[in-house]
């Protein structure tokens, strides 16, 4: 069994590949060949740049698989492979042989020249699903050891000047055996791009490769993971660019700071919540697993929120709290028809609900709908529409003077903490400072 070390040799990059690349190879065949009985060094010279990179590996990749070679190790000019590559990678085989591309953990030379470990990335990945909710930047470099009749399958798409492997590895991950493990193959040297009419930057790379994540990402949903105080919660993962979302993939639920606040401010036990804007259930699931509900009850207008938030409370088991009346309606001052407007195509949170005869989203005020229902704490994210949501809750608020968190826009700012908090006797006690917006926390003044 063979295996081929791949290295395109592009613009600027002949020094680097003569001085540490080739003789890092050399090292580790003479360390040892592993499961190997030939390694064979294709050293693809493009320093003219009149073939691209991606050209090169594909005609190395025909090359090997013309030769019988059954495995291939893609190597650029300015890494370094790791002595014992070889060794390891037999031993991984042998414990599993079924493997179709192995990657090892992300290792690059810092400003020292020192190897380190990226931080922040995961030791193993051992799915697709699991791949697809990993930023790629975090989940595997171009060094792996690949089944080389996997490989030629897809090769690299050559009219790509930047992002043409990440491409392969979703089509790799999608349809081989892959897995990364907590071996170290190769050491990576950043910041010494080519040069070249089909240079790119990492910038360039990651701009690219951030749309072709998000679009695998909305063909098939991942599940995050998320722990707070020891507890796991876990949300669906449709556009991972989302600002709550990808906060989701970083393990953790967003706004968890302002949520702890919250903790020490809700000063009862079995609250009834009332979450107007509640988006895909980030703090629903938060306020059932960390604030011991009695009921909540999540507001949202939005159809494409609504699908994630039914899947997110689902899929935490909390639906025996889930008062599901304001599922599909959105509330404010009158009743009325609306239609939505995303502004912010990666924050699907920044909806605003815009009257609308013909709309098909339907306002009632608050106070119709929990007209039967206690409410002991009222969370409002509306985008703008929070003084109208307050104007629709005179009621409510008279009745049952909750714990109120609001966002507010900044040019609501003084209409809510000073004109609302005073003619409704209630005091601000906390606050958090946005770029446009501040979230307070008010309570009725006789509980101050």
């Amino acid at each position: 069994m063979d295996c081929a070390i791949i290295t395109p040799i592009g613009p600027g990059h002949r020094a680097l590949f003569e001085e540490s690349c080739a003789p890092s190879v050399e090292t580790a065949i003479g360390f040892s060949k592993g499961p190997f009985d030939q390694i064979h060094h294709y050293a693809m010279d493009d320093t003219q740049g009149l073939h691209g990179r991606s050209a090169r590996r594909n005609t190395a990749i025909r090359q090997a698989q013309e030769a019988g070679v059954a495995w291939i190790f893609f190597l650029d000019a300015d890494d370094v492979l790791t002595p014992n590559a070889f060794e390891a990678f037999g031993a991984r085989l042998a414990a599993e042989p079924d493997l179709d591309a192995l990657w090892g953990l992300i290792c690059e030379f810092d400003a020292a020249g020192e190897p380190q470990l990226r931080d922040g990335q995961p030791a193993e990945i051992s799915s697709y699903a699991e791949f697809l909710a990993t930023p790629p930047f975090f989940a595997v470099q171009i060094g792996a050891f690949i089944r080389t009749e996997l490989v030629a399958r897809f090769g690299f798409d050559e009219a790509m000047d930047t992002g043409e492997d990440y491409k392969l590895y979703l089509q790799l991950w999608q349809t081989g055996h892959c897995a990364k493990r907590p071996e170290i193959f190769f050491v990576n040297r950043r910041d010494q791009h080519s040069t070249g009419p089909r240079s790119a930057t990492g910038a360039d790379w990651a701009r690219q490769v951030e749309g072709m994540w998000a679009d695998a990402v909305e063909r098939d949903p991942v599940w995050a993971q998320l722990e707070h105080r020891g507890v796991a919660a876990k949300m669906q993962i449709t556009n991972p660019l989302d600002i709550i979302q990808n906060t989701h993939l970083q393990g953790r639920f967003f706004e968890d700071s302002s949520l702890e606040k919250l903790r020490d401010l809700i000063g009862m036990a079995h609250p009834h919540i009332v979450e107007v804007g509640a988006n895909i259930g980030n703090h629903v699931v938060w306020y059932a697993q960390h604030l011991d509900p009695a009921r909540i009850y999540p507001v949202e207008p939005n159809p494409a929120a609504l699908t994630l938030l039914d899947g997110n409370i689902a899929a935490n088991g909390i639906e025996d709290l889930i008062d599901r009346r304001g599922m599909g309606f959105g509330v404010g001052r009158a009743e009325g028809s609306f239609r939505a407007e995303t502004t912010q195509e990666n924050n699907l949170g920044a909806t605003t609900l815009v009257a609308d005869e013909a709309g098909e989203l339907k306002v009632v005020t608050l106070d119709a709908l929990m007209a039967d229902a206690r409410a002991d704490f009222l969370k409002i994210d509306a985008e703008g529409m929070e003084l109208d949501v307050l104007a629709g809750a005179e009621a409510l608020i008279a009745r049952d003077r909750p714990l109120i968190w609001v966002e507010t826009r900044r040019d609501n700012l003084l209409a809510f903490a000073q004109e609302w908090c005073r003619a409704h006797d209630y005091v601000l006690i906390d606050s958090v400072f946005y770029v446009h917006s501040i979230d307070y926390f008010a309570i009725p003044r006789e509980r101050a």
